[in-house]
């Protein structure tokens, strides 16, 4: 082999290796699934010890509500979805163990893939809550009386306001019979790179955090909407929110979806 075929070959293996561990890290996740498994404790205490480390150190977030999230019991955390960090942020503010729901392809990503790993995080493969794999999981793990975590816009906005959140998180409630715990998330949006997020504690308006009261959807008796108990659910997300921050369900032409102050 001459040096410039060499070359190549040795500059790719570093980045093979990252690949193959990402690889693992989303084979062992889809293993998890396929058993229901919550994250384990000892790794996910780790890494919320690590989470509440940092941002307590560098963005100071203010939190509101912290007293209304149950302690036990199934519980099913819905919020707004600004940036990568709204995960370990809920890792680090609330007071018991969560199994986030992630996207599939978020796994393939090197420098993601060991966080959601040590997170314990579950894989969602495209179209959501069409991946039945992933919803018998997450339903496993609520009637275990787990707390499970997903974010109803299904991505991270594109813009700060919501997005129409989709009916997913309506159908696990009703399958589970868990509670839902609505948090309304601002100013993550402002830390998309290092510096920010580094002297977030010193900036206004500070990374906010306000946690709503749990509830249980009435589905009725008939078929229940789950697209109008889902977007009931965000409007309580919404009035969480200072108004920018609430898109689609802060628009007065939606009647149903104005909110106010919680």
């Amino acid at each position: 082999m001459t040096e410039e075929e060499r070359a190549p070959r040795e500059q790719d293996e570093p980045v093979g290796r990252v690949q193959r561990r990402a690889a693992r890290a989303l084979a062992e996740a889809e293993e998890r699934k396929r058993r229901a498994e919550p994250p384990d404790a000892r790794t996910y205490a780790l890494a919320q010890v690590i989470s509440r480390g940092v941002f307590g150190l560098c963005s100071g977030e203010k939190v509101i509500g912290r007293d209304r999230v149950p302690r036990e019991g199934p519980l099913l955390i819905v919020a707004n979805h600004l940036s990568y960090l709204e995960p370990p942020l809920l890792a680090a503010i609330i007071p018991r163990r969560i199994t986030f729901l992630a996207g599939h392809e978020l796994y393939e990503t090197p420098w993601l893939a060991p966080i959601l790993r040590a997170m314990g995080a579950l894989p969602v493969r495209r179209g959501g809550m069409r991946d039945l794999e992933a919803l018998r999981a997450a339903v496993a793990l609520l009637k275990q009386g787990e707390a499970v975590a997903l974010f109803p816009e299904g991505r991270i906005s594109l813009e700060p306001g919501l997005e129409r959140a989709k009916p997913g998180l309506s159908l696990l409630a009703q399958r589970s019979g868990a509670q839902i715990l609505p948090i309304g998330i601002s100013g993550t949006d402002r830390l998309d790179r290092i510096a920010p997020f580094l002297t977030a504690r010193w900036r206004q308006p500070r990374v906010r955090v306000q946690i709503g009261r749990p509830f249980t959807p009435d589905f009725g008796t008939a078929r229940p909407d789950h697209q109008a108990v889902a977007d009931d659910v965000m409007a309580r997300i919404a009035a969480l929110l200072p108004a920018r921050y609430r898109g689609e369900y802060g628009r007065k032409s939606r009647g149903s979806w104005v909110v106010g102050r919680e």
